[in-house]
């Protein structure tokens, strides 16, 4: 990465593209993301494709992102200085490869967790069926390597998800945990693992290698705040979660 550009660290989904249903009908849809089965599943508008090109032409990019590193190697936009995968389980190099010294950091976090993530998953999916409510979930998975706990809506209603945290929460099952929780996306994340912790090892070598430089931070989630603070300056889309809560914060 060369010293003299911006170094732009950026949460991906829902700041640089989104799903179809949340887009305007008959807006342009520019892919930005494969499903499993290689078909499109997540689109830049024409504002966010003109945005892209800029940042990359302009600065050193890294992605920031709740996506492991399987759905990130999805995501067809050309990054080429690394990234940040699993809300910071993960740093890639800048050729793709695993960091291997961060994952030995988080294998030691995360060490605790190791039994207690999968339980977690199986009793949240319960607690759900309990509700009547039909919902998926996974532990996401880094080499070998158990990081959090994924939870979505079938029918991605996003108010089911907070009746389901407020009840698993009633139950005292995510002690020592935070949580992320942003649309039809509720996620347990164990304490220790976050973007932010990721992002400051990232600012340290970049900054060991190169001195300092302005570093931005983008990011639409309110726990994605945790990294942009890290950043010299940061910005989040209109009409994002993060900008309602501020909204709301200075109306209220």
């Amino acid at each position: 990465m060369s010293s003299k550009r911006p170094l732009i660290l950026i949460d991906l989904d829902d700041t640089l593209f989104q799903t179809a249903r949340k887009m305007a009908e008959g807006s342009a849809r520019h892919t930005a993301t494969l499903d499993v089965d290689g078909q499109p599943n997540g689109y830049m508008s024409a504002v966010q494709k003109t945005f892209v090109e800029w940042l990359l032409e302009s600065a050193d990019v890294v992605p920031v992102t709740a996506r492991s590193v399987e759905a990130y190697s999805r995501v067809q936009l050309p990054f080429v200085a690394g990234a940040v995968c699993s809300h910071g389980g993960v740093i890639l190099q800048p050729d793709g490869t695993l960091d291997r010294d961060w994952h030995g950091q988080m294998t030691e976090v995360l060490a605790a967790y190791q039994s207690r993530l999968p339980a977690l998953s199986a009793a949240t999916l319960a607690i759900g069926e309990e509700m009547g409510f039909s919902l998926r979930g996974w532990v996401v998975e880094e080499q070998g390597l158990l990081n959090y706990v994924v939870t979505k809506h079938n029918e991605s209603d996003d108010s089911v998800l907070q009746k389901v945290l407020a009840e698993v929460q009633a139950r005292g099952l995510v002690e020592g945990m935070h949580i992320h929780g942003n649309g039809n996306n509720l996620a347990f994340l164990p304490n220790g693992l976050a973007k932010r912790h990721a992002v400051q090892e990232l600012l340290r070598r970049d900054r060991a290698a190169h001195g300092e430089r302005p570093v931005l931070g983008f990011g639409d989630s309110v726990t994605d705040l945790g990294f942009m603070n890290e950043c010299n300056f940061w910005a989040t889309p209109a009409n994002s979660q993060l900008a309602k809560v501020v909204e709301a914060m200075i109306h209220a």
